[in-house]
């Protein structure tokens, strides 16, 4: 007995010294990626910015702008960088976060489906895929709402399991994360896993025990609160942004989002972006063709995958990230199979089942090499994949005249000095530039220039007195020009209506009436 306990102890500090190692693959990835040079995550940094320098917790506003989406994200980057410093580092900080939640609950699900190997052949399958690395080391959302998804559905499936209340209200806990991550769709993705399930275990009165009185009131509580608080500071517009053009739009399709036909699209990234764990689909399918039938843990896995992925496919738009809280399932069901095979082998050899593998290992010696050759092979196809999607392998001409245009505005201008953009300007440059200065770059007309404001302008300044050229963007038309002399305009009723409201005056962007602005909201 003390023998096996010594085992076991030895075992667990193996697993510990698996997910430190892990832990430290995503830091290191984060540590020597390239700088933040693209829209995308310009734009969730401004955010971070928004609430750092202007304690904008509630609704956070990126370069005078209402963001986009909830600001779970964007508190946890916040919260790092106020911990370890203000850096491209910290703002993308959140979605390594995000990635270690999806890595330990792929572990734990894949433990409790078929025991520690299929725990760790899972988490190898996870890190075996391109979009997880692609977006553990972006500073977007998607990580830390696909995180709280796959909580959601495991602590669901706990509960099922064992009927555990902690698990019940881990469940509800990470919906609210989800809600608070990109809006109402992560309770329509976890609640159509949920219920999808239930369909094939023919359990759907399960959803009733599910529910909880004290659980709900306390996840509405969060979620309507915060959406209470955003309301006042934004008005119609906050909604008519995050809940009408963010949620809405995006399913059922509108002036912004026309619906196209993506299925193809759809089944092409399913069949790429998931290779080679993709293969267990196939040989799943067949399986049922000959008559082949799951069992309680498939059936769960099928049901979380085909219901993200079914969604997303009859979606007016979708992109690859949206696909990602369905990646854990994909990899639980290929570690299975693994299993599968390791146990097939070993039985081949005349050694015996996997069984006792986490027990007596000296006793399942053919058993363990099938273990070990497979799981190398995971590691080895690990590796690869991690190195094909470090973004510095790629010559990023525009991010890269992006960085060396903002070292020529912070020799030009200084921090206290006016700096404006004129309207009409390439926004990912705008915004990738605002973020990297740390500063907001109001938009104004250059006819309200006054005497030494900077510019960001198109081309050459309008005739509103002397202005002399700077520096210029390379592969773009911006330039940036200090003005000499007053504008004759300055004061003017032309000037005061062309003036663009910036983040100290939330209250007069809300004043556009719902309908009207829906249509046309910011399309970042």
């Amino acid at each position: 007995m003390d023998k096996l306990l010594a085992l076991n102890e030895k075992l667990e500090s193996r697993d510990k010294l698996l997910f430190v190692v892990i832990c430290a693959g995503l830091l290191l990835r984060l540590l020597f990626a390239p700088p933040i040079s693209n829209r995308g995550e310009a734009r969730e940094g401004l955010v971070v910015e928004g609430i750092i320098h202007n304690q904008q917790w509630i609704l956070p506003f990126r370069n005078g702008e209402l963001p986009s989406k909830p600001p779970l994200f964007h508190w946890i980057a916040a919260s790092a960088s106020l911990l370890v410093g203000e850096s491209d580092f910290s703002t993308r900080l959140a979605s390594a976060f995000g990635a270690g939640v999806m890595v330990v609950v792929t572990f734990l699900l894949g433990r409790a489906m078929a025991g520690k190997l299929t725990g760790w052949l899972s988490v190898g399958a996870l890190l075996g895929t391109y979009d997880f690395w692609h977006a553990a080391g972006q500073a977007r959302v998607d990580m830390v709402f696909s995180g709280c998804v796959a909580a959601a559905i495991a602590s669901f499936y706990f509960w099922y399991r064992d009927g555990n209340s902690g698990a019940r209200g881990c469940c509800y806990l990470a919906t609210v994360g989800a809600v608070l991550a990109k809006g109402p769709v992560g309770v329509a993705l976890i609640g159509l896993a949920i219920v999808g399930f239930l369909v094939l275990e023919k359990q759907l009165p399960s959803a009733i025990r599910l529910w909880s009185w004290p659980l709900a009131g306390v996840a509405l509580s969060l979620i309507a609160g915060w959406y209470g608080l955003a309301y006042a500071i934004g008005g119609d517009k906050f909604l008519a942004l995050q809940v009408g053009y963010e949620n809405v739009d995006r399913l059922f399709g509108g002036e912004a989002f026309p619906r196209h036909q993506m299925y193809l699209n759809d089944v092409l990234w399913l069949a790429t972006r998931t290779l080679p764990w993709n293969l267990v689909l196939v040989w799943s399918a067949l399986r049922w063709l000959r008559g082949g039938r799951e069992n309680r843990h498939g059936r769960m896995l099928h049901a979380w995958w085909i219901s993200i992925f079914g969604f997303f496919a009859v979606a007016a738009h979708s992109r690859s990230v949206y696909f990602l809280p369905l990646i854990p399932a994909i990899a639980l069901l290929a570690a299975r199979a693994l299993s599968s095979l390791i146990r097939q082998g070993a039985a081949a050899m005349g050694t015996g089942p996997m069984m006792g593998i986490d027990m007596f290992p000296q006793a399942v010696s053919a058993s363990r090499r099938w273990a070990i050759g497979v799981g190398a092979g995971v590691v080895v196809c690990d590796l690869i994949v991690m190195g094909v999607s470090y973004g510095g392998w790629r010559d990023d001409k525009p991010g890269n005249a992006r960085l060396v245009f903002e070292k020529k505005l912070k020799s030009e201008v200084a921090v206290d000095s006016p700096f404006f953009a004129v309207p009409g300007l390439d926004a990912e440059d705008v915004m990738v530039l605002a973020y990297r200065l740390k500063r907001q770059i109001e938009q104004r007309p250059i006819i309200c220039a006054k005497r030494n404001d900077y510019f960001l302008t198109a081309s050459e300044p309008l005739p509103v007195g002397e202005a002399r050229v700077l520096a210029r963007l390379d592969g773009s038309k911006i330039a940036l020009v200090r003005v000499l002399a007053d504008s004759g305009t300055i004061g003017t009723d032309n000037c005061q209506n062309n003036a663009i409201p910036s983040a100290a005056s939330p209250r007069r962007e809300t004043a556009i009436e719902p309908r009207k602005l829906w249509p046309g909201v910011n399309r970042s």
